[in-house]
């Protein structure tokens, strides 16, 4: 019996050494995870940017955000402002605004080289905004100049086939900025099959319906006249979109579901008192939805927090940050959410801050990684 019950201890011993040992290693490993991050710039110069940048360049950073390091850059792609990432392949769209073209890049995460395996065009002009739907079906993309908006089918490769555009009308009060269409955003609504375009130039943000002949318009709304909408995003519940106006720097909360579209509030950004041109430029929320973070370039650069009321949905201000340099082009959170990305299109720089996932609140002392022309940075 004395050695039956040894035995049975020695037999629960070492199942719970070999539990623990596991708990460690996948702790280790989830500890030592990285992700890769991708970055888009500016090559060369286009419109008001002297680009400058490397194109689309590979890095390796730590699962915190830290620690960045450049495994490879790829200067084959003319101003690859915009990316983004196909959900079933080792493959990055960007857009190449000096061609008017998007370009599929397939890349290796072994020895980080890329490569071009497909040029298409824009169906328009001025590409500035890329995006794909979860399940790697369609590919959109949003044209600045052209004020066009495009659709193209992913085919089981990644690559792309079955381009279709269409065409945005009207203008606003800004006689400068708004003399005519400027697609500036379109993504898919994060439940919803619904593809959303912002479109600075008239005031309007569209909706659409993707299908295999191409997007179907189904309603849009109107922003405060002079706005210039430029992004949105969609708070995780669905039925509540924060509109990014850039040209007088608000942002307008909308219920927007079904038949209702009722707009609930309008934010201005910058201080009271303070003028000048607010070039509201990039928005995030947290996963919660409790956080917003918006970025204003022009006299301010600044990069702000909000928080929402979870009954009404409504913001308010709740930090103010300097974005370490002029014009924070891009935003956004880390996989994590540890960290706020912001990239300073015209200061050479990305700038890591790390945030506070209780409180939304960012540090005052970010790290900086060096980098020329940055616009856009994605991690897988």
């Amino acid at each position: 019996m004395n050695h039956l019950i040894y035995v049975l201890l020695l037999i629960a011993i070492v199942f719970t050494s070999s539990c623990q040992s596991k708990e460690k290693n996948m702790e280790q490993a989830h500890s030592n995870k990285q992700y890769l991050a991708f970055l888009g710039t500016y090559t060369q110069k286009e419109s008001h940017v002297d680009g400058r940048g490397m194109g689309v360049g590979i890095y390796i950073t730590d699962a915190d955000a830290k620690n960045w390091e450049l495994k490879n850059s790829f200067s084959e792609v003319v101003n690859p402002s915009f990316l983004c990432h196909s959900p079933n392949h080792s493959i990055i769209y960007a857009v190449a605004g000096g061609e008017n073209a998007i370009k599929v890049l397939l890349y290796d995460s072994d020895d980080f080289s890329i490569k071009v395996i497909q040029s298409v065009s824009s169906l328009g002009i001025g590409p500035c905004y890329i995006s794909t739907d979860q399940e790697g079906k369609f590919i959109w993309v949003a044209n600045y100049t052209s004020g066009t908006v495009a659709q193209y089918i992913i085919n089981k490769d990644g690559t792309l086939t079955d381009g279709m555009s269409v065409q945005h009308e009207g203008t606003g009060p800004n006689e400068g900025r708004q003399e005519g269409p400027h697609a500036h955003f379109i993504a898919q609504h994060p439940q919803r099959s619904e593809v959303y375009a912002v479109d600075l130039g008239a005031d309007k943000v569209y909706c659409y319906l993707p299908t295999a002949t191409g997007l179907q318009p189904k309603d849009s709304l109107s922003v405060t006249l002079g706005g210039g909408c430029r992004h949105l995003i969609w708070h995780p519940k669905g039925d509540h979109v924060y509109i990014l106006n850039e040209l007088n720097g608000t942002i307008e909360l909308w219920e927007w579901h079904g038949d209702v579209k009722k707009r609930l509030q309008i934010l201005s950004l910058p201080k009271a008192g303070e003028d000048g041109y607010p070039g509201s430029a990039a928005i995030d929320i947290s996963q919660d939805g409790q956080y917003l973070y918006a970025s204003l370039r022009g006299v301010f650069n600044e990069v702000l927090v909000l928080k929402n009321d979870p009954t009404t949905f409504k913001m308010e201000i709740i930090q103010r940050v300097n974005a370490g340099g002029s014009a924070p082009r891009f935003i956004g959170l880390t996989p994590n959410e540890d960290v706020l990305t912001v990239a300073l299109q015209d200061d050479d720089a990305i700038f890591l801050f790390e945030r506070d996932q209780k409180t939304g609140i960012l540090s005052a002392q970010p790290q900086k990684i060096v980098a020329k022309s940055p616009v856009c940075v994605i991690y897988k």
